[in-house]
């Protein structure tokens, strides 16, 4: 179930989950996870604007893909 999640909210499960911010020279947010190589690349939302749909279920894609988050803790989280 995807719903409106602030990016801040996002932002702190990611680092919860490993991530670490990568240095970037444009307006955007790379995120790595550095034991299973996983990159998250968002635009660079503002702290609290909320986070496109489009772009959550492509951050909730890749985490259940590379066995980072399951299905109901990511539908949780926030």
């Amino acid at each position: 179930m995807i719903r409106n999640i602030l990016f801040s909210d996002l932002e702190n499960l990611l680092l919860k989950l490993g991530f670490t911010v990568l240095p970037t020279t444009g307006s955007h947010y790379a995120f790595q996870h550095a034991a299973s190589q996983t990159l998250v690349v968002l635009p660079g939302y503002e702290q609290h604007a909320y986070v496109d749909r489009t772009h959550l279920v492509a951050v909730r894609r890749i985490l259940l893909a590379n066995g980072l988050i399951d299905e109901i803790a990511f539908d949780r989280f926030n």
